[in-house]
């Protein structure tokens, strides 16, 4: 946007609700940064709510801002994802009210929930018959001693139940499953780890498993028990050798890989909305921390709620976010990372399109270099440029090495 001060052009930064596309293809990840208890690990922002509840104020102001931003909307998301935190400590009637807020514009193509197995009641039966058509579960271990280690608020038997209850909703409004497990875990062995994936096949065969591989991040307390000695993390030959270790048995148990920490028993169940973020296609981010990522002008721009539940709660709507034009530098570096954690990689001919620069001249000389120091990394065509397993094991160092092209590329 532009107006006109003294006869010079001054540029105006759009308002959030100005920036949703009206009708361009785009997606919604609502953020909701309520946990029982903050894990161990957790770098994230999330909050413990007090004894007397979720305050209402952050309810209404959480409906009011996906309200009014699925009417700026002339078609439906294609994507929808309810994440966190634990969505699932929110009321019921709540979760009913903001799915039907939502499909109120249409029903998207997917339409997924994050939720803790012990949080997963039968009376989120009424979500389901909402529109909410798949379902994430954080497991993270079915082993005491791991989760323990993870600081998790549950347990083996509590994640059991869980799941049993997951399966009983599932064979009654035939929805989409996935659970996250975590690898790497100080203690954990290769049997550990493929015994989670054994159980978790055995009693509700999800269509969809993520697995991560746990990071220390900095200032958590994980990350001083291991400072301390208290902890000792898995060297990195230890860490490679457990994640083949799984990619492979979930190989066996029917599961493909399609993204550096995603698998799925078919193309069908892979995670639509996800896949978006890996292609860098629109999205918008509601509530504290949310991100968001669209197009404005022929220019993409990250938005970012303040991570302040209160600030959240009680300032005017939408005036709790940020929003950063990203340079063609950026994006283009951000491509890079996202594009290659997935088994289909970057398609040469959209990011022409994106960029105005050819993939193969931009990358050829480092994808050269790359090829000269590395066998078997990736694969190269003339539409697609993709890790392969051995590539996605040097992930980082591969986008550094590609990366550092843009550093000097043309605007």
């Amino acid at each position: 946007m532009a107006a006109f001060e003294n006869g010079r052009s001054v540029l105006i930064q759009p308002t959030f609700l100005e920036l949703v596309p009206p009708d361009r293809p785009c997606s919604l990840y609502v953020h909701i940064p309520f946990c029982h208890a903050k894990c161990s690990y957790c770098a994230f922002y999330s909050e413990v709510p007090p004894s007397n509840g979720i305050d209402n104020l952050f309810l209404d102001r959480l409906l009011q801002e996906v309200s009014e931003v699925a009417t700026t909307r002339s078609a439906p998301f294609e994507t929808v994802f309810i994440g966190g935190g634990n969505p699932g400590m929110l009321p019921v009637s709540f979760l009913v009210e903001l799915v039907s807020a939502v499909t109120s514009i249409g029903k998207p193509t997917e339409f997924s929930m994050e939720m803790n197995p012990e949080s997963l009641q039968e009376s989120h039966s009424r979500v389901f018959e909402a529109g909410l058509d798949r379902l994430s579960m954080g497991i993270q271990s079915m082993q005491d001693r791991h989760l323990k280690t993870l600081g998790r608020n549950t347990d083996r038997h509590k994640n059991q139940k869980g799941l049993a209850r997951a399966k009983e909703l599932q064979d009654t409004y035939g929805f989409r499953l996935n659970c996250d497990l975590m690898t790497c875990i100080p203690g954990q062995t290769i049997t550990d780890a493929c015994t989670d994936i054994d159980e978790l096949v055995n009693l509700v065969v999800p269509d969809h498993i993520s697995l991560y591989n746990l990071t220390i991040e900095e200032s958590t307390p994980l990350a001083r028990r291991v400072a301390d000695g208290r902890l000792v993390v898995l060297d990195e030959d230890r860490q490679a050798d457990m994640l083949e270790s799984c990619w492979d048995h979930l190989s066996t148990q029917g599961y493909f890989q399609y993204e550096i920490s995603n698998f799925s028993t078919e193309k069908a169940s892979r995670c639509l909305h996800n896949e978006r973020y890996w292609r860098l296609d629109e999205y918008v981010g509601i509530g504290p921390s949310a991100a968001g990522t669209v197009v404005s002008a022929g220019q993409a721009v990250r938005t970012t709620g303040a991570a302040d539940v209160h600030r959240y709660a009680r300032e005017k709507a939408f005036s709790t976010y940020g929003i950063y034009p990203l340079t063609p530098v950026e994006s283009m570096n951000e491509h890079l990372l996202m594009g290659l954690r997935t088994s289909d990689g970057i398609e040469k001919d959209a990011w022409s399109k994106r960029y105005g620069h050819r993939f193969d001249e931009l990358f050829s000389e480092r994808i050269g270099l790359l090829a000269r120091h590395g066998q078997g990394l990736f694969t190269n065509s003339n539409e697609r440029f993709a890790l392969t397993r051995a590539g996605f094991m040097l992930l980082d160092s591969i986008v550094l090495h590609l990366s550092q092209t843009l550093e000097d590329a043309p605007s």
